[in-house]
């Protein structure tokens, strides 16, 4: 299994909207003690390989900026011949709102260069995606500032609350499949997790 989480390197970059997929990988890595190391040779990446609740993984995290993702993507799949249904990409995501995150199982790129990026260097949209929602601007702030902007002092508990629940929803994905993520998880986050209810 490889999982990917998608971000900008750099300190600049660590704590904004796009970079969830990073931070996603991060808290994962973090809970089952494991510790990324860089491969600096082209295309650069962080990377860790290790049980995962039992279960043997590859995380991932591309180092080439957003819109050169899929270059690590897929030398590491080429490398250890990861087919791509064994392939999950952990990324933010405009057109889901804050406090909310959705499995799917493939699809274009939605304008998310990460992904049209990693879609154009395996040669295909089928591979399933965890897709962490941050929302679009209330005032006309250019999208590209907007998710290079770290996130609100009063959005910072939602998000915190929402990668929580990736973990397990990752997990979840890791030990029964995409399937089972997408019905566990889609849809129920706001009640189940986020609101308390």
């Amino acid at each position: 299994m490889l999982l990917v989480g998608l971000g900008n390197p750099g300190p600049q970059y660590r704590y904004t909207r796009h970079n969830v997929g990073f931070v996603a990988l991060d808290r994962l890595a973090l809970q089952f003690g494991l510790d990324f190391i860089p491969h600096k040779k082209f295309p650069p990446y962080e990377s860790v390989s290790g049980f995962v609740a039992g279960i043997p993984a590859i995380l991932l995290k591309p180092l080439t900026y957003m819109n050169r993702s899929g270059d690590a993507v897929a030398s590491v799949l080429n490398f250890y011949k990861i087919s791509l249904d064994k392939l999950l990409v952990v990324h933010d995501d405009l057109d889901l709102p804050l406090g909310s995150l959705k499995f799917t199982q493939g699809g274009g790129s939605g304008g998310h260069k990460g992904i049209g990026s990693i879609i154009g260097s395996v040669g295909s949209k089928e591979f399933p995606r965890l897709r962490i929602g941050i929302g679009r601007p209330f005032s006309p702030v250019p999208i590209d500032k907007y998710v290079l902007s770290p996130f609100l002092s009063e959005e910072a508990p939602v998000i915190g609350k929402v990668l929580d629940v990736s973990i397990k929803g990752l997990v979840c994905f890791l030990e029964k499949g995409i399937e089972a993520a997408m019905n566990e998880f889609n849809g129920k986050i706001e009640a189940k997790y986020v609101t308390g209810l």
